[in-house]
């Protein structure tokens, strides 16, 4: 039980992390590398769920998606109780944490890169691949490490919304809560620790190689409009 427990909390993570990174590269990518207007604004609301606990996304997918939800035929006959109930309150959840970090790793480019590759006639597609994900790739690590770990350890949302399917912090509440047997409730403990402390020494290791990238010579990044990009960007932001 324990094992499908791990097997479930890992799946569940993994999957959540890799739906988040991207929609949080792409929102933090419109709001630092184009000139569309209300930028504070989205931004902002971007972050409101960081001011909630995560039991408020699956309290709010019941009375959406519930058995006597509004919007229940939008899953076509899917239950929320489960993964699919997690999966979808964890990106809404953990969405925020990690448009604050790519927003910051976004922020640190050097202009000159992109100057010296428009100097060169470089292809936009090029300077993407080239120069701007590898000077965001620690940042892209660390908000992977901090969305799965944040998916992992949550045990509100799988209460709410988990059902039957058994998840390790579900475990530990069952172990000491219900069935008094704290020895497995330590375990199960100690299990969680696991992936908050690899996610610690991670980001050490990642802070120090992203400052050996900084110089003080740096100059930040100023966008240029583009009203295609622009209006592109905003729509998906909205």
């Amino acid at each position: 039980s324990l094992f499908n427990s791990i097997f479930n909390s890992v799946w569940v993570a993994v999957v959540s992390t890799v739906i988040v990174i991207p929609m949080a590269f792409l929102y933090a990518f419109a709001l630092t590398r184009s000139c569309m207007k209300f930028k504070g604004l989205f931004y902002a609301a971007a972050l409101l769920p960081v001011f909630a606990p995560s039991l408020l996304s699956a309290i709010s997918l019941i009375y959406l998606f519930g058995n006597q939800g509004i919007l229940k035929q939008l899953l076509l006959g899917a239950p929320i109780y489960g993964p699919l109930g997690i999966i979808i309150a964890q990106v809404y959840y953990c969405f925020p944490s990690a448009l604050i970090i790519l927003v910051t790793a976004l922020t640190l480019s050097d202009a000159r890169l992109y100057e010296v590759a428009d100097a060169l006639g470089t292809t936009k597609s090029r300077v993407f691949r080239t120069v701007t994900l590898p000077g965001t790739k620690y940042g892209l690590i660390n908000a992977c490490f901090v969305v799965f770990t944040l998916v992992v350890t949550d045990f509100g949302i799988a209460k709410v919304v988990g059902g039957q399917f058994n998840v390790l912090a579900t475990d530990a509440y069952k172990q000491v809560v219900g069935q008094q047997n704290f020895s497995m409730g330590a375990v199960v403990g100690m299990i969680l620790l696991v992936p908050a402390v690899l996610a610690f020494f991670i980001d050490r290791m990642v802070q120090r190689r992203q400052f050996s990238l900084l110089s003080a010579r740096a100059v930040p990044y100023e966008p240029k409009p583009s009203r295609g990009r622009d209006i592109a960007l905003m729509v998906y932001v909205i």
